[in-house]
């Protein structure tokens, strides 16, 4: 709702202002009912394996398939310059639903049992945007790192440690 109502008012803004405020209270409305089954179906696959395969799960595939019921309300609805805004409503879904996902797996944003109360999600906040804006960066730079030394058992320079027998012999080339 913070981050797509505004995208839907500036989209429909050039229409007049009673066109963008139906636009915008459209989308708020629409978030507000969408908001908790994408946060529970978050929550109960945020663990899942591969993660590979739960990132797209939540990053696309679901992402996806709100931007079609999103799409359609705002058809009837009449929004205008549509398409524009549902590009810019498709690439915020994904960043909230990779920021919800990295909450959600440090312990933040759950409900139930699991969660905690809201104030303390929302004092947690700070640190969890500053990981989450961290964390490719962080990412490349300890893959780079990690490429550059060389490991045990690394045959990069020809030679192969058999690390169950301590014995190290000559690779053929």
């Amino acid at each position: 709702m913070l981050l797509r109502g505004p995208i839907f008012l500036m989209a429909s803004i050039r229409r007049g202002w009673a066109a963008a405020l139906t636009a915008w209270l459209t989308e708020s409305v629409f978030c507000a009912v969408t908001a908790g089954y994408y946060g529970g179906f978050v929550q109960r696959v945020r663990d899942g394996r591969p993660q590979w395969l739960t990132g797209l799960l939540i990053t696309l595939v679901m992402p996806a398939l709100f931007q079609v019921l999103e799409y359609a309300l705002h058809g009837l609805r009449g929004t205008p310059h549509l398409r524009g805004a549902e590009i810019a409503s498709v690439a915020a879904s994904a960043l909230s639903a990779l920021f919800n996902w990295y909450a959600m797996k440090r312990g933040a944003l759950l409900v139930g049992g699991e969660g905690s109360n809201f104030g303390s999600d929302l004092l947690r906040f700070p640190r969890l945007i500053l990981g989450f804006v961290l964390q490719l960066p962080l990412w490349l730079w300890n893959r780079t790192r990690q490429s550059s030394t060389p490991r045990p058992n690394d045959d990069r320079y020809g030679k192969i440690k058999d690390s169950q027998a301590g014995v190290t012999e000559q690779r053929c080339r």
